[in-house]
């Protein structure tokens, strides 16, 4: 049985980078950060996907730069992995049909790590049609299980490369990073709760306006985005991790798999992940508002403090092999 090369169409956001990092390190994967050349190529590429511009006039030929992601490629038995940037711009770039007609023995996966119902294409601002991904799609995942139940889709949790960081110091107990999205008036009492008890917060609020900022020690309003880097540096500097689902999410999400890449604590409201094969008590305590917090729980010592036994289960090989075994083919890895 021939092997198959695997071909990311993936993001340049440093959350997937750092994801997929143990794919995109091996020399016999390609991983596709952009659709956007260097240099001037790249600048008039800039002008003609626009969306704003192309709301107003639709600029064509966006297609036409497909041959050019795969320019360095040869050969015929490829297995495109196709993430959710990607299907954002589906309407104007037609990458689904264009790798079905010019690579017809090679297979293509799509892999949502977004509720399907909550991508939008952005040119035409709809819904992404997961009728037609599935119409070129030999397997399409989602990362949610209730997600995949909905749309008759395979399940697969998201990925997460190992980390190389080491903190040498624990600033704080609990950590949260994230929007309000309803959430900011149950984490402030939490704060309060837990500065009752001594416990030292760090509470990283971002996009909230001045007129709702709320003055709460451990509560923090930073005026503009904090990077993916920062935000691994405060959790390893953390006993315990929250997470807080959004609306009609079922599945963990990357504060789990950062609990278990970086041997923290994970205090989540997803009761969930009680039936996942992620779930053990000792690292994880599940919580539905601020009255049954395990105290004791964020207090005690880590179970594992050196490393999480669940770190193999959600590399991103796990991923490779799942897809190998949904296609019944073998991908050319290290």
């Amino acid at each position: 049985m021939n092997k198959y090369k695997l071909i990311i169409f993936g993001d340049y956001w440093d959350v997937y980078l750092t994801s997929y990092k143990e794919l995109i390190d091996d020399p016999y994967i390609t991983y596709i950060s952009t659709f956007r050349p260097k240099g001037l190529l790249g600048q008039l590429q800039r002008i003609q996907f626009n969306p704003k511009l192309n709301h107003v006039l639709s600029i064509p030929g966006k297609n036409l730069w497909n041959p050019y992601y795969l320019r360095q490629e040869k050969g015929k038995d490829f297995c495109f992995l196709i993430l959710e940037k990607w299907l954002r711009h589906e309407s104007a770039i037609q990458l689904l049909p264009y790798l079905r007609k010019h690579y017809p023995e090679s297979k293509i996966v799509c892999f949502f790590q977004d509720l399907i119902d909550t991508i939008k294409d952005r040119y035409t601002d709809k819904v992404v049609d997961i009728n037609y991904v599935k119409r070129y799609s030999d397997l399409i995942i989602s990362y949610d299980k209730s997600d995949a139940q909905k749309h008759h889709t395979a399940y697969h949790p998201t990925i997460y490369s190992p980390l190389n960081i080491q903190s040498t110091s624990t600033k704080y107990n609990l950590y949260f990073l994230g929007r309000d999205k309803g959430r900011m008036d149950m984490l402030i009492r939490l704060c309060q709760e837990a500065q009752k008890r001594g416990l030292r917060c760090k509470f990283d609020m971002i996009e909230i306006p001045r007129q709702k900022q709320i003055s709460q020690e451990g509560m923090n309003y930073p005026n503009g985005e904090i990077s993916y880097a920062e935000n691994l540096r405060n959790s390893s500097e953390s006993r315990c991790i929250i997470e807080m689902l959004q609306q009609d999410a079922s599945s963990p999400t990357l504060r789990t798999w950062e609990a278990i890449a970086l041997t923290r604590k994970l205090l989540t409201n997803n009761s969930s992940i009680k039936e996942t094969e992620f779930y053990d008590s000792r690292y994880i305590s599940v919580f539905h508002d601020e009255t049954d917090i395990d105290w004791d729980f964020i207090k005690n010592d880590n179970a594992f403090p050196t490393a999480n036994p669940f770190m193999e289960q959600i590399r991103p090989i796990r991923l490779v092999e799942f897809m190998e075994k949904q296609l019944n083919i073998q991908i050319n890895h290290q």
